[in-house]
């Protein structure tokens, strides 16, 4: 029997997309009888993983890095690993260090830019660097959209034949519940209509823009939020004056959001910026129409009034505006879904992402064109 493809995937500090993606690929690769997967992760990860990780804290700052490299070297020296792919910035500097005493193959999966009009300046100039170093050490690295992978290959130009654009694809949804109890639980009435997202609440989301937006439109319009974050506090009050207290809802991090996301209306993004939102696929898989931002990689996803409907970033009237089209048109909705669902299954196949990192854990994992 051949000997089994040992892998260590790497996750920093996730509490959403990054993380289910890391357990999804995990539980369906690590099923194949010649691949056999570890998680190194922080103990206290949100989403669950199909087997218990191996405790490795990644910081978000600059301070205890040594600490975590260390870590993952003895993990690494331990495991006797062919491959280490690393998830986000930090995890992929992190790891390709630590595994660069080893022979292990490394990885990357970019799957977040940091910008300056998001996270500053300093922070934006300290992350390009980073972004430069992933490239670099790394002996291939994935990208989520063309904006990550014209970025990366920008930052690195030397080695830019490195990086290669692999769309994350979602495993379909459990069946949710039945739809009218959903919205019952949230207390819409008949006549009243649900906006749902999943964001992280922190400045990238641009919640904010999307309060605004709620804002705007007719009362019998709810916005049901879910996720945590730093920003809860400050989008609470933003949420508890006389014009949203009762149409907003929080739902704080839901390991399983897609009860929520079938019973909406619409499924809002109100990002400044975005990759290919997972999110967003998971609400077209479920066949719920999409408005988002026109930032990132949204428009690989989402063709405007042929599949979803994008509008500019920061503009709460035009967010609104977008809404309230779809809202008043039954028809609209089904047929911008419906258009998002095939265009989805063509382009942003869940078995052709698997099929590749496939390739890439058993030594085939020359950049495709």
């Amino acid at each position: 029997m051949t000997a089994a493809h040992r892998v260590l995937e790497v996750v920093g500090m996730s509490t959403g997309g990054i993380g289910s993606h890391v357990a999804d690929i995990s539980q369906a690769l690590g099923s194949e009888p010649d691949i056999d997967i570890d998680i190194a992760a922080p103990p206290d990860l949100q989403v669950r993983m199909p087997a218990d990780v191996i405790p490795v804290v990644i910081p978000t700052g600059l301070v205890g890095h040594r600490r975590a490299i260390r870590t993952l070297q003895d993990v690494i020296s331990a495991g006797n690993y062919e491959v280490v792919h690393a998830h986000g910035l930090r995890a992929a500097i992190d790891a390709t260090r630590a595994a660069a005493s080893s022979t292990a193959a490394t990885f990357a999966t970019i799957h977040n830019l940091v910008l300056p009009e998001i996270s500053g300046t300093l922070r934006s100039v300290l992350y390009r660097r980073g972004e430069s170093r992933a490239v670099r050490w790394s002996d291939h690295v994935f990208a989520p959209s063309a904006d990550i992978a014209q970025r990366l290959a920008q930052a690195a130009p030397r080695h830019a034949s490195k990086v290669e654009v692999l769309h994350l694809g979602v495993p379909p949804s459990p069946t949710p519940r039945n739809r009218e109890e959903v919205r019952g639980e949230l207390g819409l009435g008949a006549g009243q209509q649900l906006l749902v997202t999943v964001a992280r609440l922190a400045p990238q989301k641009a919640l904010d823009v999307l309060l605004k937006a709620v804002e705007l439109l007719p009362e019998r319009v709810n916005l049901a939020l879910i996720g945590s974050g730093p920003l809860e506090s400050h989008l609470k009050s933003l949420a508890a004056g006389p014009e949203l207290a009762t149409r907003v809802s929080f739902l704080g991090h839901l390991a399983s959001p897609h009860d929520y996301v079938a019973a909406a209306d619409v499924f809002c993004l109100s990002s400044a910026w975005e990759a290919c939102s997972l999110a967003a696929q998971e609400a077209i898989h479920l066949g719920i129409p999409v408005v988002s931002t026109d930032v990132g990689g949204m428009p690989e996803l989402i063709e405007d009034r042929i599949s979803g409907r994008l509008v500019p970033a920061g503009d709460a009237h035009a967010l609104a505006g977008a809404v309230a089209d779809l809202l008043a048109a039954p028809d609209e909705r089904r047929r911008l879904a419906a258009n998002a669902l095939a265009h989805l299954e063509q382009h942003f196949s869940r078995s052709t992402m698997l099929d590749r990192l496939a390739a890439a854990y058993r030594g085939r994992w020359i950049a495709v064109s």
